[in-house]
């Protein structure tokens, strides 16, 4: 257990485990505007992260699906693969809409907040153009193929998102590039004095 604050209350006297300086110093200043407890971030963080890697698994499958595709000298399993990367909008939709639902919750229950830190921000600005390609882009442009019509190139968007995606999860784990303008106003004057 980290260090432990001595609560004193209602004529009693309990341990509790203190929150990490971060937290803590944001919770004092006023800016979290509620705190996820330690289960219910774990809960939010595993739905955070499979979301994330479910979609990313599918952005790869879809590009899988796209290059064999093209590869194939059948044309009917060349439909009935665009046919599958049509369908994939019903399942790539909803795991970034999850991903980001949760990523939201995590923003507002811990110290990161939605607009404190650029990596934050860069992950939030990444789910809307992969989105609008997948339903604008992949899903039509398959479906097409799936009719024997190509209308146009669609393996480089689906390529495009796994990029991305596989950016957006390197950004997670590094959390380059500190804090935002919004993020530093909120600083106390002892950390900002100290960078």
């Amino acid at each position: 257990m980290p260090h432990v604050k001595r609560y004193v209350g209602g004529g009693r006297e309990e341990l509790r485990p203190a929150a990490d300086d971060g937290e803590a110093r944001t919770a004092h200043h006023g800016l979290m505007r509620f705190h996820l407890g330690r289960r219910p971030r774990l809960v939010a963080l595993i739905a955070h992260v499979l979301t994330s890697v479910g979609w990313f698994g599918v952005a790869v499958l879809v590009a899988f699906l796209l290059v064999a595709a093209q590869a194939t000298g059948d044309d009917g399993l060349a439909r009935a693969l665009s046919r599958t990367v049509e369908t994939s909008v019903w399942l790539s939709v909803p795991l970034a809409g999850l991903a980001a639902l949760t990523g939201v919750v995590l923003g507002l229950g811990t110290k990161w907040g939605l607009a404190r830190y650029w990596w934050v921000l860069i992950k939030e600005v990444i789910v809307v153009p992969v989105v609008i390609t997948d339903l604008l882009v992949i899903a039509p442009q398959a479906h097409d193929a799936a009719r024997g019509q190509l209308s146009g190139r669609f393996l480089d968007p689906a390529i495009a998102h796994c990029v991305v995606l596989a950016i957006a999860t390197v950004i997670s784990l590094v959390k380059p590039f500190g804090r935002t303008p919004r993020g530093r106003r909120g600083e106390p004057a002892a950390v900002t004095a100290s960078r």
